[in-house]
Formats: C-alpha cells, structure tokens, sequence
C-alpha cells in the first residue's frame, strides 16, 4: 500500500490523472497487448466485451483513450495501479503502474511553443517516478529490447543494476493505433512494482 499510494503521488504530481477500471476487458482488445501469456477466459462474464481478465495494464486504458480522443480530449495524461495476470491460481497476478500521454505540450501557452509529445517525455516520467519510490536513477539501465505491443524503434526496457527489468517506456506501436483509428502517436510506460526486490524490503 505504500508503494501504491508513492506512486499515485509520484504521477498526479507530473499531471497525470488517475483512472479506476475493471480488471477484466475484451479478449481482442486484450490480445494485442499481451505477450504470449495464457489468454484466461471469464465463465459468464458481466457483459461479451469483458470476457477475459486482463494481461495488460493498457487493455482497458486503451478504451478510455480512445473515448476520450472522439469526444475532443486529445492532451492526455492518465495512469492506472493494479493487477494483470499471468494464471487463473492464487498469486498469478502482479501490481503494474501503467501511464498514457498523448497530444501537445504547451497547446494554450502563449510563453511557449507547442510541441508533440514524444517518447523522451515517458522516459523523464517513468525514471523521475522510479526515483521517487526509491530507486537511484544511476542504478538504471535502458535495453532496447521491449514487448510487441511498443513501436520497435522508440522504446527501451528499464533494468534495475542490468539484472531486473522494473518497466517499459516508448511509443505505442502503429499496428494498434491503426486498430484503434487513432492518428497521433501515442506513449506509454509500465512499471512493475513487484519486481523491484529492495521496495519490498523499503516498504515493510
């Protein structure tokens, strides 16, 4: 609860606002996130499209982005804490802090220039956030190697002392903003609150 409640105030202070969903979503939707994980379905499900839990913290805010892009909201700013799975057994969970940016920064300024969002925003973000909770940015280390979901050549992976992955940061990659029908670039970052050995140790 510690580690949940630093990184809510790690994140609302960068301007992110805090979104709540459910931890089942749609298995298309959810498909294209994972990264070969047992898909793992819902016997009668609440509604057809929430048919699956979630292995993806961007399952669902995904929708959400994309609900809030046909209403007008293109600069956006939202996280997510909770749980994805791995397995339908006790314990096959982990917590993910997961953030969304789109849009311009400085889009009603008139002391600064307007510019697009990109990749190196998610990164000072999710490093300043990793700090935050406790870590010491010169212990971090950034591989290139990152899941399908990201765009292959404006991503990286965040490894603890080059031994723990601790999250992802980059772009979304273009196959599932085609899907969506969404035009801007939109980042992204993870960060997985239970792969960091010492948090657990800081936050007893």
């Amino acid at each position: 609860q510690k580690l949940f409640h630093l990184s809510q105030r790690a994140l609302a202070s960068k301007g992110y606002l805090e979104t709540v969903t459910w931890s089942f979503t749609h298995s298309k939707i959810d498909k294209q996130f994972s990264k070969g994980e047992k898909e793992i379905s819902i016997f009668n499900p609440i509604s057809s499209d929430l048919d699956v839990l979630r292995r993806s913290i961007f399952s669902n805010l995904a929708i959400h982005l994309k609900k809030n892009q046909d209403r007008g909201h293109e600069d956006l700013s939202i996280f997510e804490i909770g749980p994805t799975f791995f397995g339908k057994n006790p314990g096959e969970q982990q917590i993910v802090v997961g953030g969304l940016k789109s849009g311009k920064i400085n889009r009603k300024s008139w002391l600064e220039k307007e510019r697009n969002i990109d990749v190196f925003d998610v990164k000072s973000d999710v490093i300043k956030t990793l700090e935050e909770i406790g870590i010491e940015q010169k212990d971090l280390f950034v591989s290139a190697n990152t899941k399908n979901c990201y765009h292959p050549g404006r991503s990286g992976t965040l490894m603890l002392n080059k031994s723990v992955k601790v999250g992802y940061f980059g772009e979304l990659h273009p196959k599932i903003l085609n899907s969506y029908k969404i035009k801007s670039r939109i980042n992204i970052f993870e960060v997985f609150l239970d792969d960091v050995p010492f948090l657990k140790k800081k936050s007893t």
